[in-house]
């Protein structure tokens, strides 16, 4: 019962943007499990999920490795699907497309299964959010929205209002990619407000960045003045800084120099711009085989089983080496790739890079590193914030048969009434406040 608190208050604080808090709390989870390896599982995954926001991506991979690892053993098919989605949106934040649509695919396919049964559980919820945001990203609008209005349907048949904030706000990102701009505000408003009435700060700061993306597009149109994009976004940096979402902060800045550079401001320009590329080594985005960065741009990466990510053509430049006198090794860390290693989705039939094991464990079992937690890694975290002692597969973008019929659109406003407007959304920023002492973000909405 301890072991299973724990778990909880951490995926609260994931939640409230307590992103060190969480990791803290998690790591208290494991120390007293009692060997229930299904929650074990669910540590590495809200661990991963922790780790996914801070912009630590081989720390995600890791953690996304162990849960894994764990639901293979036990057969878990919820386990799995969650491991599929996590995976599906690690990839498309780094803008490998076509490998976060091949694991929400997998997702999707796998919440359908009779071993799940229920077509309206969270994770077949869950799982069609990621095919509708996978979706958007390669163009196929049409489709990622029938994806996004079932999920939104079934989260108010439920009561699920976290994931209804989610399907708004990526139906916003729909528009948005639609460029009907008054639609997406109107989206991004409710996501908003919905988010703030759960405690939500994680999906109010990705709301927030949605609506700074719709005005840096009417700014660039010239529809809207420079002022502003620069005070909401100065707003959303205090927030995502404070959080600790290093890769949100990184595009934020971005966004700020291009808009200094707009306005003649020269020094700020290059002050954001030289502090962007400070967060490119922090967030470690540089190809251990070619140097390069990766992550900034559309393109094919892998995952080796020791959890770091290369170029594709770097990853499999490396496999390809016949000489013996050569090591087929990871660049990053030295750690030896056996061709029976198989990488990301060529041939090990789940998709999934199969974690090193413990030459202690007997082989198959699932070993738990408790190491992958510890909070005075990557980032440098405070570990005075402690509790007290005491695969490839073709996407299927047609609709389950069973819900053809099913009229899909069902206008969420009977959940949620925004009385918002466009010209308010940097009054909503303003409201945003940041205390210091606490590292947490508030907000007085």
């Amino acid at each position: 019962m301890r072991a299973e608190t724990y778990l909880n208050l951490s995926r609260a604080h994931a939640s409230l943007g307590g992103l060190e808090r969480s990791l803290s709390y998690a790591r208290h989870s494991l120390y007293n499990e009692c060997g229930t390896k299904c929650r074990s599982g669910l540590v590495h995954l809200t661990v991963a999920r922790v780790y996914l926001e801070m912009g630590g991506f081989s720390r995600a991979l890791e953690g996304l490795q162990g849960a894994y690892k764990i639901a293979m053993a036990i057969g878990d098919p919820s386990l799995e699907l969650q491991v599929y989605v996590a995976l599906s949106e690690l990839f498309g934040r780094l803008q490998d497309n076509d490998k976060s649509a091949t694991y929400a695919s997998k997702a999707y396919d796998l919440s359908r299964s009779l071993q799940l049964g229920d077509l309206n559980s969270c994770h077949h919820r869950a799982a069609l959010l990621r095919m509708a945001v996978s979706l958007r990203k390669q163009g196929e609008l049409g489709d990622a929205q029938d994806y996004c209005k079932e999920a939104t349907k079934l989260s108010l048949i439920s009561g699920d209002q976290a994931t209804f904030t989610r399907s708004i706000r990526i139906m916003g990102d729909i528009y948005r990619k639609k460029m009907d701009m008054d639609r997406a505000f109107h989206q991004y408003e409710q996501a908003m407000g919905t988010s703030a009435s759960l405690g939500d700060r994680m999906a109010q700061m990705e709301a927030m960045d949605g609506a700074a993306r719709c005005l840096e597009t009417l700014r660039l149109q010239n529809k809207i003045c420079n002022c502003r994009p620069l005070e909401f976004n100065t707003r959303l940096l205090e927030v995502a800084s404070s959080i600790g979402a290093k890769f949100l902060v990184r595009k934020i800045r971005c966004r700020l120099a291009l808009i200094y550079r707009a306005l003649g401001d020269e020094d700020q320009y290059n002050s954001h711009f030289r502090m962007a590329n400070q967060t490119d080594a922090a967030l470690g985005l540089n190809c251990g085989a070619c140097g390069e960065l990766f992550g900034l741009q559309p393109e094919n990466l892998e995952a080796l089983p020791c959890a770091h990510i290369l170029h594709a053509r770097c990853a499999y430049e490396i496999l390809r080496r016949r000489d013996k006198n050569t090591q087929r090794s990871c660049p990053a860390c030295n750690k030896q790739m056996s061709s029976r290693q198989q990488l990301d989705g060529s041939g090990n039939g789940s998709g999934v890079i199969p974690a090193e094991t413990d030459s202690t464990d007997g082989g198959g079992s699932s070993v738990i590193n408790a190491n992958v937690l510890s909070v005075g890694g990557l980032f440098g975290i405070n570990s005075d914030i402690l509790l007290p002692s005491t695969v490839f597969c073709n996407i299927n973008r047609s609709m389950p048969s069973d819900t053809e019929n099913v009229t899909l659109i069902m206008s969420p406003k009977t959940m949620y009434h925004s009385n918002l407007s466009l010209a308010s959304l940097s009054m909503r920023a303003s409201s945003l406040t940041i205390d210091s002492d606490r590292q947490n973000a508030t907000s007085s909405v």
